[in-house]
């Protein structure tokens, strides 16, 4: 079923008529705010390219505004695809359009960063390509907090659709795949059927055209045959009720050649046999009138069991409610009649999109949060995509809440815990990643190995071929690697390095942190005892465990200083009094770098004395921090959130001049 549109206003010399186009839609949505949609307009006429601009904004902003979503939602189609081309910046719509606006546009162009669907040969893919569409179909729940930038992103695809005749074939069947496999049955879900039939017939007349063409054919050539037997179907239908006092509106339905093939398919019957294609509506005016008018066709007609369903004691997922049933109509050929009543059918049309509130549309609220929390836990869409079994609730609650989905610079989409890094990302992609990494971006910048991933977010790892594991992967307050998967890799990679090296790097990680802290190494005697406290036989022990990242650095070390506080005698050098530290920090001189310095101290609750910081030529530079403190084990602490930034190459405390 696929939609004949209205072509866009144009002047005498071939642009779109600007003014003629606000007219026409804020004349049909009196809803809109001409005001803003104007301004929005010549906003976008002023723009480089404004023109291109203007026509996939206005066709996409007609289609928004036909949904009856609201004027922020149809300012948003209009200037999306600038912002998603990166013309517009999310902080230029919001200070021209508002804060809304600009974070529907922000929402629907994040939900464009991944590459749904990606049908390439590469390693990922052909292993895990029934797990892709699953972690597509989550990443997208993960993404929606506002219903509105799912149902804006849907009616995107259809425009691109739209349009996509004119792009390169390969383009073109992404296009289509995407729409097939995961927007079709986000718009089933969200109960938009009119984009899901139109979506799935663009989709099949570029991924199946030979099929398409052959049916569409004979459809058109049996129109006016079809055409006048349905309407005689409906006069009489009509009339058949007013007899028993039911006011309704009977009208034929549109075909949609997508489900007619797959019927064709799935029970091996010729077009003639199919139907869905002698298909009536039957609107009435309340819920009553739905079962007395399903109780009138039935006496008229024989109707077929097989084909009657109920949603209206039994609704849909997504809330769709109708009675639908098959009988054997005039001239003996079946037909099938669909009975509901105004409001569901206003549901219907719009799904989700008829509970939203709009100026002077008002819903209820607590109606509209029920269906907002409902679509952040739909996770599974097993009917269309192909699932085997439906989810309990509770699982699937958890699911989307404790599941966050990034993707690769391909666009494949990674599944991975809430709270997980980029090292995890590295260990899931391949272990042999892992094991190289040195470094992530993620969205094009710069971040810790242990910075926290979010859904959405375009994870890319750096790797040097003679990089390895480290030990301090594995201590829990660095977090480092928070997933099972990760932390397994890296315990295999440093027990497979023997035990003398495991003990070598022990020693090595306890001898830096002595260094770091400016406290003597503890002495035989103290490492037995230390050992022993942790529950380690002897030194060597206790180094192998700690080089194979069984044991954590931390515990040791705060025995260690509060051993060494019972010692030493308080003086202004006592490590138990307030004195003050200085801390010296070696990196890579970059931008940002002292900021994200001095938002880790005050995470610490630390407050600096003083700060110098001065660049190394050539490309390196130095911090010192002075603070006071009473506690050696917060400067330890400190340093350890000191060490993954971004750059960093060594920190330590500094002798602090007499």
């Amino acid at each position: 079923m696929v939609q004949v549109t209205r072509a866009l206003p144009r002047n005498s010399t071939g642009a779109i008529d600007t003014a003629a186009w606000c007219e026409h839609i804020c004349g049909e949505h009196v809803w809109l705010t001409i005001g803003q949609v104007m301004n929005a307009c010549r906003f976008l006429e002023g723009l480089p390219q404004g023109q291109k601009y203007l026509e996939r904004g206005f066709p996409l902003a007609e289609l928004v505004a036909n949904l009856r979503i609201d004027n922020e939602a149809v300012l948003a189609a209009l200037l999306y695809r600038p912002h998603f081309e990166s013309v517009l910046t999310t902080r230029d719509v919001e200070m021209r359009f508002g804060e809304e606006v600009a974070r529907l546009v922000e929402g629907v162009t994040r939900m464009a960063a991944a590459n749904f669907i990606d049908f390439s040969d590469a390693a990922l893919q052909t292993s895990e390509r029934e797990s892709q569409v699953e972690n597509i179909r989550r990443m997208l729940i993960a993404l929606v907090d506002d219903a509105r930038v799912a149902v804006i992103k849907i009616a995107e695809r259809v425009v691109a659709l739209r349009h996509a005749k004119l792009d390169e074939l390969s383009r073109r069947t992404r296009i289509a795949q995407e729409a097939r496999h995961v927007f079709a049955p986000l718009a089933g879900r969200l109960g938009i059927w009119h984009l899901k039939w139109e979506l799935e017939d663009l989709a099949m007349r570029y991924l199946e055209p030979e099929v398409y063409l052959s049916i569409a054919r004979q459809l058109d050539g049996k129109r006016v045959e079809r055409e006048a037997q349905i309407n005689r179907i409906a006069t009489d239908l009509k009339a058949l009720l007013a007899t028993h006092g039911i006011e309704a509106q009977v009208t034929g339905r549109a075909k949609h050649i997508y489900s007619i093939w797959r019927k064709m398919q799935s029970k091996q019957l010729g077009l003639d046999q199919v139907y869905d294609m002698r298909a009536v509506r039957v609107l009435v005016s309340d819920l009553s009138s739905c079962y007395s008018a399903l109780g009138i066709v039935h006496t008229e007609y024989r109707h077929i069991p097989s084909a009657f369903d109920d949603y209206i004691a039994a609704p849909k997922e997504n809330g769709y409610r109708s009675i639908h049933t098959a009988v054997i109509g005039p001239e003996g050929k079946t037909l099938e009649i669909q009975i509901r009543n105004h409001d569901m059918h206003a549901e219907a049309e719009l799904g989700v999109c008829a509970h939203w509130s709009y100026k002077g549309h008002g819903d209820d609220e607590s109606e509209i949060a029920t269906k907002m929390e409902w679509l952040r836990h739909v996770v599974e869409w097993h009917e269309e995509l192909g699932g085997k079994m439906s989810l309990p609730e509770e699982l699937r609650r958890s699911l989307s809440q404790e599941r966050i989905y990034v993707h690769t610079p391909k666009g494949h989409v990674i599944d991975l815990t809430t709270g997980a890094t980029p090292l995890d990302f590295a260990y899931r992609i391949h272990t042999g990643i892992g094991n190289r990494c040195v470094g992530a971006r993620v969205d094009g910048r710069d971040v810790p190995l242990n910075h926290r991933l979010h859904s959405g977010g375009r994870v890319e790892i750096l790797t040097r071929e003679e990089a390895q594991p480290h030990r301090s992967w594995l201590e829990p307050e660095a977090g480092y690697a928070r997933t099972n998967r990760a932390r397994a890799k890296i315990h295999e990679w440093l027990r497979g390095r023997g035990q003398a090296a495991n003990r070598d790097a022990g020693l090595a990680a306890v001898s830096r942190a002595c260094e770091r802290l400016r406290i003597p190494m503890p002495t035989p005697t103290a490492l037995f005892d230390l050992a022993f406290r942790l529950g380690e036989p002897d030194s060597d022990h206790l180094f192998e465990a700690l080089g194979a990242g069984d044991t954590p650095l931390r515990p040791l070390i705060a025995l260690w200083i509060r051993e060494l506080e019972t010692e030493v005698s308080r003086s202004s050098e006592s490590m138990g009094s307030a004195t003050m530290r200085r801390l010296g920090i070696q990196a890579l001189n970059r931008h940002g770098l002292l900021l994200d310095v001095t938002r880790v101290v005050d995470a610490h609750g630390i407050s600096l004395l003083g700060t110098m910081a001065r660049v190394l030529p050539p490309d390196g530079a130095e911090i010192t921090l002075d603070f006071d403190t009473q506690d050696l084990l917060d400067v330890y602490r400190l340093i350890e959130n000191l060490r993954p930034l971004v750059g960093v190459q060594e920190v330590g405390l500094r002798a602090v001049p007499v």
